[in-house]
């Protein structure tokens, strides 16, 4: 998975992921597979959760978490996405085992304040109402919810009626029965001696419960073809296509390249045939989400209202030649330079480095060195062919317009 320095071991209920680098500073991530996808019928409440982990513990109320994460001098932070829900810590090394022992007392010790509750539930109203009145975000939303069915429906934030309506004892029951050791990795990279990391963990997570692993949820496609959209106020034309495609390494990895040739950089068959040679759109994106068996290609662009003809005309033609040409040497050489440098910039970070450890050990995404190693490896044949099949599969096309 990695280097000489990189260790798996399990202490107690918890699995550590720890990799020696050196450098002053330590990454610290702890994942739990406990993300949107498993929300089942809180939609939101992974999301709502997240939020209620800085807002008291037993020992600690609001304002001495962030006054704790302030003393360590670190950054403090934590996200939820469809797979995971992540705490995060970037600290002097020195502090490390400070930072563990404030992880673990907000994963084992959180009490779901009511009244902290009221105010979270407030914000992530916010934060959704922000989102979908941004008019790429709504399309994005619609068009997703149209064409993924069950998990991966709704946007990880939920829905505003299931947000205002989860209850702190339903939150308090997601946080003991989800944040447990069948469902968490500790992942830390950092110049710590292995017996130090080991010592600070056992210390601090011993009350970890083993749990229940959370199951993975089928993923299905719900809709094909098109949807069209409208929304008063608007003056330009939002176009997005959604394409469900392979979700295994090597398939997605092809596509991936495949992607840094076509897309929307400023090198991109893309962003050329759009922007520099019709002069349709200034915003473009391509992107691809994915996880545990399921992935997917989003691309899109904003144009005048009446270019969307033209508009759809050159994005099916940049795709289909593609599909039937292939891609030259020199392509798909520049593609693989870009990829490295952007693995390099990963490499050198600490955060996302034990990120990566993470997401390999909670569902089998492949590491940095994999990926790159993978990313080597890849003929040409491969990679026409993921781009040839990701082009046959399932998709759905969102429009939205003006009244």
């Amino acid at each position: 998975m990695s280097g000489a320095g990189f260790q798996v071991f399990r202490v107690g209920a918890l699995r550590v992921a720890f990799e020696r680098s050196a450098g002053p500073l330590a990454g610290i991530v702890l994942s739990a597979r406990t993300g949107s996808r498993f929300d089942g019928a809180r939609p939101g409440i992974a999301h709502l959760a997240e939020h209620m982990l800085f807002q008291g513990t037993r020992s600690l109320d609001h304002a001495a978490i962030n006054q704790r994460a302030a003393e360590l001098g670190g950054d403090h932070d934590a996200s939820t996405s469809y797979e995971d829900l992540n705490l995060t810590f970037q600290v002097l090394n020195a502090d490390v085992a400070g930072a563990i022992a404030l992880l673990a007392e907000q994963v084992l010790r959180s009490v779901v304040p009511r009244d902290r509750l009221e105010n979270e539930r407030q914000v992530v109203c916010q934060e959704i109402r922000g989102h979908r009145e941004d008019a790429i975000g709504h399309l994005s939303d619609e068009t997703w919810a149209r064409f993924f069915a069950d998990g991966l429906r709704l946007p990880p934030s939920g829905t505003l009626a299931s947000v205002r309506s989860t209850s702190a004892a339903e939150v308090r029951d997601f946080l003991r029965r989800r944040l447990v050791g069948a469902n968490l990795v500790l992942s830390i990279v950092g110049d710590l001696q292995s017996g130090d990391v080991r010592r600070a963990v056992a210390r601090e997570f011993r009350a970890l419960a083993p749990g229940v692993a959370c199951i993975a949820p089928p993923v299905r496609i719900a809709r094909r073809g098109e949807v069209r959209l409208r929304r008063s106020g608007l003056t330009q034309l939002y176009l997005t296509t959604l394409f469900s495609v392979p979700a295994g390494r090597r398939e997605l990895l092809a596509l991936g390249l495949a992607l840094e040739i076509l897309g929307t950089d400023p090198d991109g068959r893309l962003y050329h045939e759009i922007r520099e040679r019709r002069g349709l759109s200034y915003d473009l994106w391509a992107d691809l989400p994915g996880g545990a068996q399921w992935a997917a290609l989003a691309v899109g662009a904003v144009a005048e209202r009446r270019a969307e003809r033209r508009l759809r005309e050159a994005i099916d033609g940049v795709f289909t030649r593609a599909a039937s040409e292939g891609f030259s040497a020199e392509e798909i050489d520049r593609a693989r330079r870009k990829l490295r440098y952007r693995y390099a910039r990963l490499s050198e970070a600490k955060l996302e480095r034990a990120a990566s450890h993470a997401a390999a050990l909670l569902y089998g995404t492949p590491s940095l060195e994999e990926a790159e190693a993978i990313v080597a490896s890849l003929r040409r044949e491969e990679i026409e062919r993921a781009w040839r099949v990701a082009l046959g599969g399932p998709r759905l096309t969102g429009v939205l317009t003006g009244d």
